[in-house]
C-alpha cells in the first residue's frame, strides 16, 4: 500500500472525508516558522483553533525517511507510521488545555507538510540533524521575548492523549524544571523549564539521568500513560491507542501482533 493510499484512506476513517493528505501545506523554509495555518477540510478553508494556556511545547521530528530505523518493516510503511504517530503525537499536544503554543521542529520540510493539517500547529524547519541541536533551533526560533514555561517531548508518543499532558504539565509547572522518563525508564519524554533558557535539553541514551543530574525534578507518571509509551519497535505498536496510528494500522495487510514482527 502507498503512502499516498494510505493518507486518502486515513481521511475517510478520520472522518476527514474528502481530505487528501498529499496536498502541499504551506511550510516554511529553513530556519523560518509557521504560524498556525489554515486546514484544508475538502475544498473549504478554516482556520485551525487556538487552545488557551500558558505553555509552549516543542515536538522534535526526525525525518521520516531516518525515523524507526529499528522497525523492521519496508521503508514505505516504516515512513508512513512515523508521520501518522507524529500526528497522533502533536493533536495531543496542541488539545491540552495548558498548552498555548505547540511548534513542531522538522528536518523534511515534505513532513512539515503533513503536520502543519494538524489544528494549532506551528512548523519550523531546522538545517540540523542532531535532536538536541533541533530542539535549541525551535527555542531559538521563539524570540527572546517568547514568555512562561517551555517543555519539549518527542514525536513517537502515538498514544498520549491530551488530559495525561495536560496533568503532567500542572504538575511539572510547580518545579523550575521537570523530567519524565520513557517506558524503560533510562530515556527521556517530557522535559519541562520555566524559561526556555533553562530547558537544557541533553537527549540521547540514558538521558533520564543526565536531566535528573541537572537538576530537573522526576515526575511519578504511570508506566501505562501515553506520555511514557514511546514506540521505537514494531512490538509497541500492539498497544498503540492514538487514533490516526489505529486506523493506519487496521489498513495494512499485517497485524502488529502476528509472530516474528516483534523488532
Amino acid at each position: 500500500m502507498s503512502i499516498r493510499r494510505m493518507w486518502i484512506e486515513f481521511g475517510h476513517v478520520d472522518g476527514w472525508a474528502g481530505v487528501d493528505f498529499d496536498v502541499e501545506a504551506e511550510v516554511a523554509g529553513p530556519g523560518e516558522l509557521t504560524t498556525p495555518g489554515p486546514v484544508r477540510s475538502g475544498s473549504t478553508v478554516t482556520m485551525a483553533p487556538m487552545t488557551s494556556g500558558s505553555w509552549i511545547v516543542i515536538v522534535p521530528v526526525k525525518s521520516s525517511a531516518r525515523a524507526k530505523s529499528r522497525m523492521r518493516l519496508d521503508p514505505v510503511t516504516r515512513r508512513a507510521l512515523a508521520v501518522i504517530m507524529a500526528q497522533d503525537t502533536v493533536s495531543a499536544v496542541a488539545a491540552a488545555d495548558p498548552v498555548e503554543r505547540t511548534m513542531v521542529v522538522v528536518e523534511d520540510p515534505r513532513d512539515g507538510q503533513s503536520l502543519a493539517a494538524v489544528p494549532g500547529v506551528e512548523v519550523f524547519v531546522t538545517e540540523t540533524d542532531e535532536l538536541n541541536a533541533a530542539i535549541l533551533d525551535g527555542l531559538a526560533a521563539l524570540g527572546p521575548d517568547a514568555p512562561g514555561p517551555v517543555a519539549v517531548l518527542p514525536a513517537d508518543l502515538p498514544s498520549l492523549t491530551s488530559g495525561e499532558l495536560s496533568d503532567a504539565l500542572t504538575v511539572a509547572a510547580r518545579h523550575p524544571r521537570a523530567v519524565v522518563a520513557d517506558r524503560a525508564g533510562t530515556g527521556t519524554t517530557l522535559l519541562t523549564a520555566r524559561s526556555a533558557a533553562e530547558l537544557r535539553p541533553e537527549y540521547g541514551i540514558g538521558s533520564f539521568r543526565r536531566h535528573v543530574a541537572g537538576g530537573a525534578v522526576p515526575l511519578d507518571v504511570p508506566g501505562r500513560s501515553g506520555l511514557r509509551r514511546d514506540v521505537d519497535l514494531v512490538d509497541g505498536l500492539r498497544s498503540v491507542t492514538g487514533p490516526r496510528t489505529r486506523a493506519v494500522l487496521g489498513l495494512l495487510t499485517w497485524s502488529p501482533a502476528s509472530p516474528g514482527l516483534a523488532g
